[in-house]
């Protein structure tokens, strides 16, 4: 099991976020900057907030390893909170969208008759890769092993 790295508590409108191990405050954050009205809530709204606030905050470092980290990673969600937002803009964290990119540049370069194109295209799509491309293929890699062997 992971060692847990952070512990959380509450004082009136404060949220504490603590070191586990030796409970050293690492940062703090005051509910009442982005709700005002926290004192007047009811005891069952201010646990909810204050649950979904730590929660939220705690997400955001939680692949990271270190409370340094964390710490940075919760003040900057605590930051776009305050700015009335629960997430900065997406970013393509996976990279699926520029892999989506590339594969597109690939298929397209494997339609044109060329080294590069004939070699996506047995690469990609083997199934459809004729004898007659696996012959134009041949002849392409021996031009370009020629111009290799005289340069």
């Amino acid at each position: 099991m992971a060692k847990r790295l952070l512990k959380w508590s509450v004082d009136k409108t404060v949220l504490t976020m603590c070191e586990a191990e030796n409970e050293k405050t690492v940062a703090t954050f005051d509910l009442a900057r982005i709700f005002p009205d926290f004192n007047d809530m009811s005891e069952v709204q201010k646990h909810i907030t204050v649950y979904g606030v730590k929660q939220i905050l705690a997400d955001a470092g939680a692949s990271l390893k270190s409370v340094g980290d964390k710490k940075v990673a919760a003040e900057e969600k605590w930051s776009l909170l305050k700015e009335g937002k629960i997430s900065a803009p997406r970013s393509n964290a996976t990279g699926a969208t520029e892999n989506k990119r590339i594969i597109n540049g690939i298929k397209e370069r494997s339609k044109v008759v060329s080294l590069e194109g004939l070699m996506a295209k047995k690469l990609l799509n083997e199934t459809e890769f004729t004898a007659e491309d696996q012959k134009k293929l041949d002849e392409l890699l021996l031009a370009q092993a020629e111009i290799l062997r005289r340069s």
